[in-house]
């Protein structure tokens, strides 16, 4: 979500001003994303094709991809500096895809509200010790390193090498698992804090 603001930023209001004044807030900024209600994931065949180096054929291959239909939509907090509400909502507005080019994600609302914790994205390290996992879907997803990473970390200057400013850690989505068919699988949104210590839910 950090790379998404600074890529639409820079589109929306040219690289100095997200370097100097966006960006700073963005490093430091709490995000908490909340999944859509009903989450659908599924195993596709692709047919793929890639030109070789050396004698420069084209080869053909079948390829997986794994494919995400949501229902309802994702909400994305931000704790935004009150001064600059405008330039980020306008940011918001802008973006329209969300991880890989080839997804589609448009804004269609712009408020303000308080994140439940229950509902939303949660690192493993954070995971309440005492709730289960099993029925929840987690995934690995990059993050920036720490508060401190700097704007050259973040777009080096060719040729030099910089430290890595993200991180891969392992995530808890409060998604579970309801249906199951075939590799096709059915996730629908459930508060970490509605399930007990046995995985059953909470009445």
């Amino acid at each position: 979500m950090r790379l998404a603001l600074i890529r639409t930023g820079i589109e929306a209001f040219g690289i100095e001003y997200v370097q100097s004044v966006l960006f700073p807030h963005i490093c430091v900024m709490p995000i908490h994303i909340r999944p859509p209600e009903r989450v659908a994931l599924t195993s596709h065949v692709l047919r793929a094709y890639k030109v070789e180096d050396k004698t420069q054929e084209t080869n053909e291959a079948p390829i997986f991809r794994e494919m995400v239909h949501a229902q309802g939509p994702v909400t994305v907090y931000l704790q935004v500096p009150s001064h600059l509400q405008e330039s980020f909502s306008s940011i918001l507005r802008m973006i329209g895809f969300w991880g890989q080019a080839s997804s589609l994600a448009w804004c269609t609302e712009i408020g303000t509200a308080a994140p439940s914790t229950q509902e939303c994205v949660t690192p493993l390290r954070l995971f309440p010790g005492h709730a289960p996992l099993r029925p929840f879907f987690s995934s690995i997803l990059s993050e920036f390193r720490n508060g401190s990473v700097t704007w050259k970390e973040v777009m080096p200057v060719i040729g030099e090498r910089k430290a890595n400013p993200l991180r891969m850690d392992i995530y808890v989505w409060p998604l579970m698992l309801t249906e199951h068919h075939g590799s096709g699988k059915l996730f629908v949104r459930t508060p970490f804090g509605e399930l007990g210590s046995d995985g059953a839910t909470k009445e």
